[in-house]
Parts: C-alpha cells; sequence; structure tokens
C-alpha cells in the first residue's frame, strides 16, 4: 500500500509511520517542517492550510491518507480559537476537497478525531453511537471536521474512517499530564495537579495506538465509520499520579491536587472499544509498563 501520513513529524505522525514503514508499506510524509524521520520513502514541506493541496494529492495519488496533523492542545483553543479552527477544521476540509478534485475518492481518509468531541458523557463507557457535547473549541472543531468527513462520504461515496482518540502518551510527547508531571517535579520536588484526583481517563500507550490506526486502516472487513481508540479502561488520575511519584522516587504525600477544574475538561471517561476488538486489537502495554517507557525517554532527552 502507498500510504500517506500529514503531521508526519508530530507524535503520533512519527511513530504510525515508522510501523507502517517497517510492515512493508511505501510511506509518504507531508508535513509544513522539513522531514525529521528517515523511516519514510518520500516528503513533501507543505502547509496545507495555504499551498495546493490537490496538485500534490494527484502526484502522489495514495491508496491512504492518515490524517494526523493539526494541534491538540485545549488550552491553547480556548486563547487562540480561529488558529485551532484553521489547522483542526479547515486543514481537513482542503484534504477532502483536494482529493475530490483530483480524482481520489476511492482512497480511505482517516481522520485522527479526539474523545474531546463526547465532553462529559451521560455514562460510561462510551459508545460510538453516544451524544457529541463538546466544551472546548477544540472538541468542537474536531467535531465539524468529523461532520465535514461524514459529508463527504454521504456525498461523494468516499472511504472514510474516524477514530476518536482517548488519552494516548508514550515517547515523543512534550505536553498533556505526564510531560506536565515530570517538568513539575524535577522543578518543584512536588507535583501540583488540577481538579481532584477523582477524574479519570482512559489511557493508550503509543505503541498500542499506531497498532490500531494500522489495524482500522487497512480492514476491509468492517463497515464502521466511526471509532473509539483505547483501552477500555478507566484510570483514576490520582492513583496514576501516586504511580507516576513512585517511579520518580518521591513521597506519594507530595501530590496535590487544586480542586479546580480546567476549563475544557470532562471529569470522566472510559471507552466501549468493541468495534476494535472485532477487527483483532488486544491491548499489550499496561499503564506502569507505559509510564515506564515514557520516563525512559524524557530521562533521557
Amino acid at each position: 500500500m502507498k500510504i500517506l501520513v500529514t503531521g508526519v513529524n508530530g507524535f503520533i505522525g512519527t511513530h504510525i509511520a515508522e510501523k507502517l514503514q517497517n510492515d512493508g508499506h511505501v510511506v509518504i510524509g507531508l508535513d509544513i517542517s522539513e522531514a525529521k524521520s528517515d523511516c519514510i520513502t518520500d516528503f513533501y514541506a507543505l502547509d496545507a492550510l495555504k499551498e495546493d493541496v490537490q496538485a500534490t494529492l494527484g502526484n502522489i495519488h495514495p491508496d491512504i491518507i492518515i490524517h494526523c496533523a493539526g494541534l491538540a492542545n485545549v488550552p491553547f483553543s480556548l486563547e487562540h480559537s480561529l488558529e485551532d479552527f484553521q489547522a483542526n477544521t479547515t486543514m481537513v476540509y482542503r484534504l477532502l476537497e483536494g482529493m475530490r478534485r483530483s480524482g481520489l475518492t476511492t482512497s480511505r481518509f482517516i481522520l485522527l478525531s479526539s474523545a474531546a468531541v463526547y465532553g462529559q458523557p451521560d455514562r460510561l463507557p462510551i459508545r460510538e453511537s453516544d451524544e457529541l457535547k463538546p466544551m472546548s473549541p477544540y472538541a468542537l472543531h474536531k467535531k465539524m471536521a468529523e461532520e465535514i468527513c461524514l459529508y463527504y462520504e454521504k456525498n461523494y461515496n468516499f472511504n472514510i474512517r474516524i477514530l476518536r482518540i482517548f488519552s494516548a502518551y508514550g515517547p515523543g510527547l512534550k505536553k498533556q499530564i505526564f510531560w506536565d508531571m515530570y517538568q513539575k517535579i524535577k522543578k518543584n520536588g512536588y507535583m501540583e495537579l488540577f481538579g481532584t484526583g477523582e477524574e479519570s481517563r482512559d489511557y493508550i500507550y503509543i505503541d498500542d495506538l499506531v497498532e490500531v490506526i494500522s489495524l482500522i486502516a487497512l480492514d476491509d472487513k468492517s463497515d464502521y465509520v466511526v471509532w473509539n481508540v483505547a483501552n477500555g479502561e478507566e484510570v483514576f488520575i490520582k492513583d496514576i499520579a501516586n504511580i507516576f511519584a513512585k517511579r520518580m522516587n518521591i513521597d506519594p504525600k507530595l501530590v496535590r491536587f487544586t480542586g479546580k477544574i480546567r476549563e475544557g475538561d470532562p471529569v470522566n471517561w472510559c471507552a466501549d472499544i468493541s468495534r476494535i476488538r472485532e477487527i483483532g486489537y488486544v491491548g499489550k502495554t499496561a499503564i506502569e509498563e507505559g509510564l515506564e517507557g515514557y520516563l525512559e525517554w524524557v530521562r533521557g532527552m
């Protein structure tokens, strides 16, 4: 297969490109900045918001496009909502329209969406059919990107897959909770976090995540368009913070919570992952093992 990975220099893009290349596929990278990875066959430096996407896509003519490019930062979206909209919604429209105009309507388009579209769910585990209630500009823009994809699927018979990724982590991720924990401990010797600790997330390690992406991208048996991507396990922040503290050799008593809920953050998440289990996904990385891998990477930076 010839597979185009947008945002190939990013956290997920780098890892999925490496996996697909190792699996024998022809991997083409596309990013706004110069290529940083050796695990791709070819690379295009292109700003998909400004430059001619149609010509580039027509030249590459991929079998599959995995769209990893965009922004993934809720606080940033609250302060810079227009920039977030352009990166997470406008770019998707430009890519799909570029595909349509260049005759790539049979190519599969994989949108990396986010569990943020669910907002605060009414029940757990969260199913793909549950109501979407975005709580931030980031979540709203991801929902809008999904709607654009569904429009092209319905009206132009596009081959679309929408992946709602829950809490992904692993080597290479320089933001979000584990990065924040590490920086606070290194700087202060203790850890102060938003919330009460009773908040929960459904974590998936990067190796497992790219396995799911690959399974869905290459699957030809399922008719599902929307997929939850997680491990189906509710992990409480207080528990993960204590595990992290012990791995960092500090007393868990030095883990503190402000009691303040950060704007745009849901309280509890856990995914129903029946669909990815149907196509063979089995999580291989327990949270403790994943944290060891992350700490090994971050300490070696």
